[in-house]
């Protein structure tokens, strides 16, 4: 046993002092903090056109709304110049306030009033329709509202609702939830978003990590019958420094579990941690397993086919899809289990990652005898 301990602190000191688990160190935290810089810098306003051909007074409430988004920054010119600017790439999009407008919104039609004009490099035309789209969708619910009130209380009791209800001083008449399947779900904040990102992005580079770190260890056969004579096996050895390995990326993940904590996720904190760790344990046993490969050509094939499979079928990069026997069947990845952080119960994905851990780790032993 003492050899065991002497061989997990040898793997510390190595790590802590040699080139290699310094820059890994050093690029772990890089990755980890990459989502967060767009957090950080804001973001430039997108440019779009306006072309008003209602000019009323509800079409220039809706201009003067949409200016006080930080997301576009209007642009107004003849209708030649702007679509020139379209062609060109030099506006994201035009929008074109249709000819009665007004009356349409008043009479409580709400289709067909706006019109966009997409740029064919556009990469944000979601964003602009959804940012304009909404403060149209705004301001009919409040000309609907004023319309209400002025049936019962005439013209004075509309202006004042629809003023009060324009400045956000009345209770909202319509509220939005975001709803799945089995239940509502809680706001998807940006920072939350970036911090699952920190998270997947971590655990692809561990992967990687892991399963280079042992492709080198144990392989000279008169190291491992050295081994073998002082009473310790080559597995044994292996697994001690999948331990050592794993000792010191864990505070790597202190970045994203941070940021779970800022965002208002503070119960998921100790979950990711357990999954994290068991992730890390699972890699483990699979670069012990396939460390075993004599063939150096055949073992880096091997690690970048477990690594990609690993990252885009276990759901860290892309959404695989809900259902199916294929989507089952990528449970086997350990990776599948942690990005179930998101769509599991936490106890679930640990058990499924205490069930990996378990059958990695016991497969380098079963293969013991035995040269792949």
């Amino acid at each position: 046993m003492s050899l065991f301990f002497s061989t997990i602190k040898y793997r510390l000191k190595t790590l802590l002092t040699t080139p290699r688990g310094i820059v890994f160190f050093v690029l772990a935290f890089i990755v980890a903090l990459s989502p967060f810089i767009g957090l950080i810098i804001p973001d430039a306003p997108i440019p779009i056109g306006w072309i008003d051909e209602d000019n009323t007074e509800y079409s220039q409430l809706l201009k003067k709304n949409v200016k006080s988004l930080n997301v576009v920054w209007i642009t107004e010119d003849d209708e030649d110049t702007l679509i020139a600017n379209l062609q060109n790439g030099r506006l994201e999009g035009v929008f074109v306030i249709k000819e009665g407008f007004e009356k349409s919104i008043k009479k409580g039609v709400f289709e067909d009033t706006l019109k966009l004009l997409r740029s064919p490099y556009s990469t944000a035309a979601g964003v602009i329709s959804e940012s304009v789209g909404g403060e149209a969708l705004r301001l009919w619910l409040t000309s609907y509202s004023a319309k209400e009130a002025g049936e019962l209380g005439g013209e004075d009791l509309y202006d004042a609702v629809f003023r009060h209800v324009d400045a956000g001083t009345d209770e909202p008449i319509l509220t939005l939830m975001r709803q799945n399947a089995a239940a509502d779900t809680s706001e998807v904040t940006p920072l939350l978003d970036a911090a699952y990102s920190s998270l997947f992005l971590l655990a692809a580079l561990c992967c990687f990590y892991m399963l280079t770190g042992l492709s080198a260890a144990g392989s000279n056969h008169d190291f491992a019958a050295r081994l073998k004579a002082r009473g310790f096996s080559l597995e044994r050895y292996k697994f001690a420094i999948i331990l050592a390995d794993r000792v010191f990326i864990l505070p790597c993940v202190a970045v994203p579990l941070i940021a779970f904590g800022i965002a208002g996720a503070g119960d998921k904190i100790l979950p990711i941690f357990v999954m994290f760790t068991l992730y890390l344990l699972s890699f483990g046993g699979i670069a012990s397993l396939i460390s075993k490969i004599n063939n150096r050509t055949v073992l880096m094939l091997c690690i970048s086919v477990i690594t990609i499979a690993n990252v885009m079928f276990g759901s860290l990069l892309i959404s695989l899809p809900s259902g199916g026997v294929f989507s089952y069947f990528t449970y086997l990845l350990p990776s599948r289990w942690l990005s179930s952080i998101q769509s599991l119960n936490p106890l679930l994905g640990i058990a499924g990652l205490c069930a990996c851990a378990l059958f990695y780790n016991l497969l380098p032993f079963l293969f013991k005898k035995k040269e792949l």
